[in-house]
């Protein structure tokens, strides 16, 4: 009889209330933090990632969340990282296909690799476990038109002769631009569409077990599938909701 898998209480890349200081820290601020982090991760070598890795706990910590749980879901990504990680280890003569012994550098490279990828996921993990999606996509809406009324007004300057006609400018660029925030909302979708694909995956992994269906490639090939249905569905509920609230694409 297969066993069944227990869901996690709390799904990856999902949202758990608190009131700890990263609860406090404005969405947008804790999106660049979490771009910066990465970007420190790909460039600035080992010294970043232990950094990194230092600064993901603590933070974890600091808001109640267990920093091994960060990475719950990155089950796939991790066998990735680990299969580049043995490639690249294996040193290979010039012109010939077959390792011909273990290269260092490789090694070094490849574990440098593997763990900027996860440390990422991870970061990614706890901006969406201490953020909503309102508080993201009101954040970035925030920076956005921050950055956008100088560009209006400068604009507007530039295209009217006279006063009047400078200030229907800038009305009519803060109306187009500024009602409707194109980029914030964009970047916010993006955002969301991760933690609702692991939902979906979650959802389909505990209907598949409760079943009874067996593991390994036949498991991913069942599933993936069906992951890609949800999404586009759930991509096309979402257009259809903006498009009644007056946002085309």
């Amino acid at each position: 009889m297969a066993r069944l898998k227990i869901p996690p209480a709390e799904p990856p890349y999902a949202y758990r209330s608190g009131t700890g200081f990263l609860y406090r820290l404005p969405a947008a601020l804790k999106f660049l933090l979490l771009l910066a982090l990465s970007l420190s991760a790909f460039f600035f070598g080992f010294p970043a990632l232990l950094a990194i890795a230092g600064i993901l706990c603590a933070a974890a910590l600091s808001a109640g969340v267990r920093p091994w749980s960060l990475l719950r879901g990155g089950r796939p990504l991790f066998i990735t990282a680990l299969m580049v990680l043995a490639f690249r280890s294996l040193a290979f003569s010039p012109g010939s296909f077959i390792p011909g012994g273990f290269s260092p550098g490789g090694f070094t490279e490849g574990l440098g690799f593997a763990l900027t990828v996860l440390e990422s996921f991870a970061a990614g993990a706890l901006l969406f476990r201490v953020t909503t999606m309102t508080e993201l996509r009101e954040s970035l809406g925030r920076g956005e038109a921050l950055v956008l009324r100088p560009l209006i007004r400068l604009l507007g300057n530039l295209r009217g002769r006279h006063p009047e006609q400078r200030r229907l400018e800038q009305q009519r660029l803060a109306q187009r631009w500024l009602a409707q925030p194109r980029l914030s909302l964009g970047i916010a979708l993006m955002l969301g569409f991760l933690s609702r694909f692991f939902e979906i995956w979650e959802t389909l992994t505990a209907a598949y077990d409760a079943r009874g269906g067996p593991g390994g490639t036949r498991r991913l090939l069942t599933l993936l599938p069906l992951a890609a249905e949800r999404m586009i569905e759930s991509a096309a509920e979402t257009a259809c909701a903006l498009e009644s609230r007056g946002i085309p694409g």
